[in-house]
């Protein structure tokens, strides 16, 4: 056969195996989906520099592979983290295997369940930041609960409720965030969450320990939670709060945050004040942490919101003590 029939012959072949090609493409691509958002910002601090932040970055991949099986790969750029640097690595790598209709599966790396702040995504947020007694390390707070961030490796069973029956997760992980684990104990965690028509509101318990800096080699890490929120359809006014009591890096802690909120003043507007306090070290004086949070966001459309918030706070144990800020950010999301 001469070379040009080869290449015609070639040519013909893809030709015929091209529509195949793209139909297999497209029916795998309806499978997946891809969202995220990103947050920057500007701080104008009197605790160090001002400066721009871009703050947060998460792109989200889910797959759904077939009717009882989803995947979710997530790529994030977080920072700065608790050394001041930041922090570009995979958050979630997790599969959700519904073992029936009530009843699913969560297994891999996957953000916590515990309480409602460290729960819930930042992008619906109205404050900035998550309080200090569950995340800290930002903002010249001490480290909170969730001070690495709110991934860990694990596996989590999840109940789904029927009527006003809670969801009940179950879970059993690490306990190092994103670390490998350094001893053979597992942290342990029980999630109750109800939704009524008025809000929602839970309680979420977790036990384990913790390796490594910045605490002793290890330490306990246990802590027990309630939260409450109360955002009637119907009302321009929301209310959220929690409370909090554990162990964290050798300490004894307690933490609280009470939020209130009016939407209406503008189109896609809500205006918010958050007062909260939190004790690192409650078996001695002086290391407490409080902070008033004073901001309003607007939704720009469906894509943008636009956030404002004073912070007049005080770390008693920081060096400066102050955590006084004013910062101005863009949200930007997509789905």
């Amino acid at each position: 056969m001469s070379k040009l029939g080869l290449c015609l012959m070639v040519t013909l072949l893809l030709a015929m195996a091209l529509p195949a090609a793209v139909q297999a493409d497209s029916s795998w691509a309806d499978r997946i989906s891809l969202n995220g958002f990103f947050q920057t910002r500007y701080e104008a601090r009197d605790f160090g520099t001002d400066e721009f932040v871009l703050r947060r970055l998460y792109v989200t991949a889910v797959v759904k592979a077939n009717e009882r099986t989803t995947g979710v790969i997530t790529w994030a750029r977080v920072g700065p983290d608790v050394q001041g640097q930041s922090n570009v690595d995979w958050a979630n790598i997790f599969v959700d295997y519904a073992v029936n209709d009530q009843w699913t599966a969560r297994i891999g790396q996957a953000g916590t369940w515990f309480g409602l702040e460290a729960w819930e995504g930042s992008a619906g947020r109205l404050a900035l930041e998550r309080a200090a007694c569950v995340a800290g390390a930002y903002g010249n707070a001490p480290l909170g609960m969730y001070y690495a961030g709110p991934w860990d490796e694990g596996i989590w069973l999840r109940r789904n409720p029927s009527g006003s029956e809670p969801m009940v997760v179950l879970g059993v992980c690490n306990g190092q965030f994103r670390d490998a684990d350094a001893t053979h104990n597992k942290n342990v965690s029980v999630d109750l969450k109800w939704n009524p028509d008025w809000g929602q509101f839970g309680v979420s318990w977790l036990d384990g320990e913790l390796s490594g800096p910045p605490g002793p080699p290890v330490a306990d890490r246990s802590a027990v939670l309630g939260y409450v929120r109360w955002s009637p359809p119907d009302s321009a006014l929301g209310f959220q709060a929690e409370y909090m009591q554990g162990e964290l890096l050798g300490d004894d802690i307690d933490g609280w945050y009470g939020q209130v909120s009016y939407t209406g003043l503008t189109e896609g507007g809500t205006a918010f004040v958050k007062y909260e306090e939190y004790d690192p070290h409650t078996g001695s004086s002086g290391n407490e942490y409080d902070a008033i949070h004073v901001g309003y966001a607007q939704h720009l459309d469906a894509n943008n919101k636009v956030t404002v918030q004073y912070t007049n706070g005080e770390n008693k144990a920081g060096c400066p003590r102050t955590a006084d800020q004013i910062a101005a950010q863009w949200q930007m999301g997509f789905r």
